[in-house]
């Protein structure tokens, strides 16, 4: 054997890596999905239930837009058209045909398939009690349902497994289970899901299904030291494009700037352990009062998984609702056919539709609508419905000073990096200047909000094409606008407020104040809030009384509820 021969049997091998998987992507050009090499998809999406329906239309659309794999189910807790989430369900008949349907049609048109399971389900929902995974029998019993899954979906290509959520859970060191206790998390996860590999590749004669894993609510750090302890070869990472945080479409401590994110791939391509980044082109289309009005920043959130060595395929994170027009999935189709395009050239390709004259002012409003959504005081807290978002608020608000609800889960990532993102996890107070903060960049928001109004009314003013869209766009902006303005002003007075309760004893500091609330309670009204007519004309009046009645954090209140900590079955 020539030399050169040799070298190149020796060197091929190891560049490639686990199940030939080059750390590079192919030209864009020639397969239609911005040259990764899987573009994963879900048929339909959680708010838009109607949409799953895995009929030959909703395929070929998906293939036409660059999928070549799909995920067989929504996977998502809340269980949304009662879709399979956890192994245990496919125990059901209905399921099981449900799955074999949707399998048939995904090989008729040529897609791979992914299934997408929480493992190992818990044994217990509220309070948490994990299924043990050091336990050998809970150990055994994943082995094989796997096994048994690959024997009755014999085609099935690979498997996406999270251990954390969608019913999965699993047991803390520094808890009462006596075979975890004292046990890292990554040291017992890392030997559970090489099992859960092992029996994958062992049920397929040709060895290439991939166990992709997504360490959610993970640390940083234990995300590093199990990745580092799961045997070698068809084994992948799907990650967010946050370490900190869920998956938003817009570069806030993500992608590139995300250094936690950055360390895994990089650590990932030295073990030659692909990766699949998760997108969201929708940010929850459905649950909130945001639309897919924002096409710049899907434009950002892709080329930004483009430019990280080691990301092998892309996943959409939320599902595709193909009943809804939506315009970033308008650039989402539009990049993956071209990703070396300029964000301009591509912002006038989905703008042409709209019409030559018009097309300028949609790219504007867009631009403004992307804004506002980075704009937004994401960092506050997790709970974003409450900040404004919630579809129910229509820029009204109580005459109580306002709180801001917060939340957090005993998991490890929000016990360590998720509370360097969230100011508010699980403290019962706050200082003022956090409330002042969330009023202003709430309102910062609305204007901004606003401003994408003003052109979209240019734009219909034109009445050139697609008039009802754009108006269908113009009054959901303008809704998000009058609910986040009310929801900063409401803010905003109770600082003020309070401001004003403690300078009331100088007339010339307190007169100063006074006129602050009073442009707030002129704003309140120009934002469509009839009852803050009558609560100006009340101040006016008498602002010290109004001060006792309005805003006041120290009015006598009694509530109480059991301390359910305390009162947790063993």
């Amino acid at each position: 054997m020539k030399k050169q021969n040799l070298i190149t049997l020796i060197i091929i091998p190891l560049l490639l890596g686990q199940q030939g998987f080059a750390q590079k992507k192919s030209d864009p050009l020639k397969n239609g999905r911005a040259g990764f090499d899987y573009f994963i998809g879900i048929v339909g999406n959680p708010s838009v239930t109607e949409d799953i329906k895995w009929d030959d239309q909703q395929l070929n659309d998906l293939k036409e837009l660059g999928i070549n794999m799909l995920q067989l189910s929504i996977a998502w807790g809340g269980k949304p058209a009662d879709e399979v989430i956890n192994l245990e369900d496919l125990e059901d008949p209905e399921q099981m045909e449900k799955w074999k349907y949707r399998i048939i049609q995904a090989e008729k048109h040529g897609f791979k398939t992914l299934a997408h399971f929480g493992i190992p389900r818990m044994l217990n929902f509220d309070p948490v009690k994990p299924a043990c995974i050091s336990d050998p029998a809970v150990q055994q019993e994943y082995v094989r349902k796997v096994k048994k899954f690959m024997a009755d979906f014999p085609t099935v290509n690979d498997m996406l497994v999270y251990t954390f959520d969608q019913q999965a859970w699993i047991c803390s060191e520094f808890g009462p289970c006596p075979r975890c206790s004292g046990i890292p998390i990554n040291d017992r996860l890392a030997y559970f899901l090489s099992l859960l590999k092992d029996a994958m590749v062992e049920s397929r004669p040709d060895g290439k299904a991939m166990l992709w894993w997504k360490p959610w609510e993970l640390s940083k750090g234990q995300t590093l030291e199990t990745v580092k302890g799961v045997s070698k070869g068809n084994f992948g990472l799907m990650l967010n494009s946050s370490t900190s945080n869920e998956v938003y479409p817009f570069n806030d401590g993500s992608l590139k700037s995300d250094l936690g994110l950055k360390r895994l791939i990089q650590y990932a391509l030295e073990l030659n352990i692909p990766v699949v980044g998760e997108f969201d082109h929708t940010l929850y289309k459905g649950l909130y009062q945001i639309d897919d009005y924002f096409p710049r920043l899907i434009y950002e959130q892709m080329a930004g998984w483009k430019e990280l060595e080691g990301v092998v395929g892309v996943k959409e994170y939320y599902g595709f609702a193909p009943s809804t027009y939506s315009v970033n999935y308008a650039m989402l189709k539009a990049w993956m056919k071209n990703p070396d395009a300029s964000l301009d050239e591509l912002l006038q390709q989905i703008a042409a539709p709209y019409g030559k004259k018009t097309a300028p002012f949609m790219i504007k409003a867009w631009e403004y609508v992307a804004q506002a959504v980075e704009a937004f005081p994401w960092d506050v807290s997790y709970l974003i419905g409450p900040l404004g978002l919630d579809k129910g608020e229509k820029g009204e608000h109580r005459w109580d000073y306002v709180k801001i609800v917060n939340g957090t889960w005993d998991t490890p990532i929000w016990e360590s990096n998720r509370r360097a993102n969230f100011i508010l996890t699980d403290a019962k107070t706050a200082h003022p200047w956090i409330f002042e903060d969330t009023g202003i960049r709430l309102r910062d928001a609305a204007q901004l909000n606003r401003k994408a109004v003003e052109y979209f009314d240019q734009a219909i003013a034109l009445n050139e094409k697609m008039s009802d869209d754009i108006k269908k766009q113009r009054d959901f902006i303008n809704n998000t606008a009058r609910s986040l303005e009310g929801k900063g002003i409401h803010y905003m007075l109770t600082v003020a407020s309070q401001d004003a309760r403690t300078v009331q004893y100088d007339q010339k500091q307190f007169e100063k104040v006074c006129a602050r609330i009073q442009i707030l309670l002129q704003d309140d009204i120009k934002n469509g809030y009839k009852m803050a007519e009558t609560k100006l004309t009340e101040f006016d009046r008498d602002p010290r009384t109004w001060l006792k009645q309005n805003f006041h954090p120290l009015t006598w209140r009694s509530e109480a509820e059991p301390d359910w900590n305390k009162w947790i079955a063993p």
